[in-house]
């Protein structure tokens, strides 16, 4: 007599559930991934676009000779430093002339409508918001100043802060940078 080769009903039923649940499971991990995926790639948007923005603000206010800030701190008002006509010989680059003095422009960084911009009209930073979103900050759902005007030590210095927010998969991502900068050549 023969044997018989296949698999029972209850053999076909067990296999089946558990590869239904295995690919239950595989598909559950898959969307979670994706979400996550798409929440840091948010999150490392928004904290690389304020860093750049900031960068070009700090590096540009830090060498100005004088410097404003609008009350409700949404201005930062600067000039530079008036350069030599000629190139330095050595570095091959033109200097700020000594004793430093400014050369007459006028510039400026605004916080408007969400938008960081510069006095060319040039957006350096999208999505800022203008209160803090954050719910374990101290200063939730406040309004606060994106430039502010300090010292260090009897130095004067403008704190940058800028706090952007993006919606993804239902939930909000928000990125806050803060930093302080020592006016080099202020008066």
């Amino acid at each position: 007599m023969k044997a018989r080769r296949g698999f029972t009903l209850v053999e076909l039923m067990t296999g089946m559930g558990i590869l239904a649940v295995t690919v239950l499971v595989i598909i559950n991990l898959l969307i979670y991934g994706i979400r996550s995926f798409g929440k840091t790639t948010t999150d490392v948007n928004i904290s690389q676009q304020n860093a750049q923005g900031m960068r070009r603000v700090i590096e540009t206010i830090r060498s100005s000779v004088s410097i404003s800030i609008s009350t409700d701190g949404k201005r930062v008002t600067y000039s530079l430093p008036k350069v030599s006509s000629v190139e330095d010989p050595v570095t091959g680059e033109k200097e700020f002339l000594v004793p430093i003095q400014s050369d007459g422009v006028s510039r400026f960084f605004l916080v408007s409508g969400g938008n960081l911009t510069d006095h060319t009209g040039r957006i350096l930073v999208r999505s800022i918001t203008a209160t803090d979103p954050e719910p374990s900050s101290s200063q939730y759902n406040q309004a606060y100043a994106p430039f502010q005007s300090t010292t260090i030590g009897s130095r004067r210095a403008v704190t940058v802060t800028l706090i952007t927010k993006e919606q993804v998969n239902g939930s909000q991502r928000w990125a806050r940078m803060k930093s302080t900068v020592l006016i080099r050549n202020s008066q």
